[in-house]
């Protein structure tokens, strides 16, 4: 049995063995998706070898677990092609291709643009789908589907169109989302705010320090540029074994944070944590609707004051985390963006 391999040139054939790849990035997240394509039969050999289960019939979608790795999702897209889904942890991620390899199914960087979106009229507009396909962001949506005809203009082809500068990087937060740390001292309100701007419930909000004992992480749309957001959890003074713990989580977070949300509320003061070099630090007052919030020291040095319990301020705090992050300018600019 041979066939073409994703994304070998016309008229190389293949060994009879499946092709597995990723197409999330190697970040850690709560799912990735990995690939695995070819024969029909090799499909099921090496499913049934990572599952220790039959897959599942094309176009049904089953849980499965993967050996000792991990457990998550299976969709059966045809015949010669599987998603498996699992948690997106490096770990997961290096267990899960050994696995792979141990089992027969050779890595491979994926199909080629014009191979997995046959009806693109070119091989930029192919990867500008593919890219399309897991844009994280909505705002990403018009700015991608402008691309071809820009880098067409340009003289441009996909592997030829130069080093990304610093507008490219800033725009691919649109389509792996961007990192945004809530930090400040305990009862600042950090989890109220995470829940003010999530629409829900995701963090435990309350009045006693120290009920924040993890870093809780939503995803949460910033006028369409979506944004992971980190509530992390407050230093104080008597901390026990846990909270130092989820202390320096927190202080994880904060090496690899796009932009910092520094909260504080009347009276805290700035807890200015220490964060990665270079890193934008946005500082906002919080319990506006507190009388003593108008003549506070803090809000001299404060860039925006909210009230996290009546959201007053927080569409202008939801305007300035889109900024920082994905500048308006950088949309709006006509030349062409390295977005592959």
């Amino acid at each position: 049995m041979t066939g073409t391999a994703p994304g070998a040139p016309a008229g190389r054939t293949r060994p009879a063995m499946p092709a597995w790849w990723w197409s999330t990035a190697p970040r850690p997240g709560a799912i990735a998706v990995a690939h695995v394509a070819g024969e029909p039969g090799d499909v099921e050999r090496v499913l049934l070898g990572l599952c220790g289960r039959p897959a599942p019939p094309a176009g049904q979608v089953e849980w499965r677990r993967f050996g000792t790795v991990d457990d998550g999702v299976v969709a059966r897209v045809s015949p010669g092609h599987a998603l498996v889904m699992p948690h997106a942890g490096p770990r997961i991620r290096e267990l899960l291709d050994a696995r792979m390899d141990a089992l027969g199914a050779r890595t491979a960087a994926g199909p080629a643009p014009m191979d997995a979106y046959p009806e693109a009229a070119d091989a930029v507009e192919a990867c500008m789908l593919g890219v399309l396909s897991r844009a994280a962001s909505p705002a990403a949506i018009d700015l991608l589907a402008a691309q071809p005809a820009r880098w067409r203009a340009a003289g441009w082809s996909p592997g030829h169109e130069g080093l990304p500068d610093a507008r490219d990087l800033r725009l691919r937060r649109l389509l792996d989302p961007a990192r945004v740390a809530i930090v400040g001292p305990a009862n600042a309100g950090k989890s109220t705010l995470l829940n003010a701007l999530a629409g829900r419930t995701v963090a435990i909000a309350h009045d006693e320090p120290g009920t924040t004992r993890d870093a809780v992480c939503a995803r949460i749309d910033f006028a369409s540029v979506v944004a992971d957001v980190f509530d992390t959890p407050g230093v104080r003074a008597g901390m026990d074994a846990v909270e130092r713990a989820a202390a320096e989580l927190a202080a994880r977070a904060l090496e690899c944070a796009d932009l910092v949300v520094e909260l504080t509320a009347p009276g805290l003061g700035w807890a200015a944590p220490p964060r990665a070099a270079g890193t934008p630090v946005l500082r906002v007052l919080n319990q506006c609707d507190r009388p003593e919030a108008r003549s506070c020291a803090e809000r001299a040095d404060a860039a925006l004051a909210v009230s996290a319990r009546t959201r007053e301020g927080c569409a202008q705090l939801v305007a300035a985390v889109r900024e920082a992050l994905v500048p308006q300018a950088d949309v709006l600019d006509p030349r062409p963006w390295r977005f592959a």
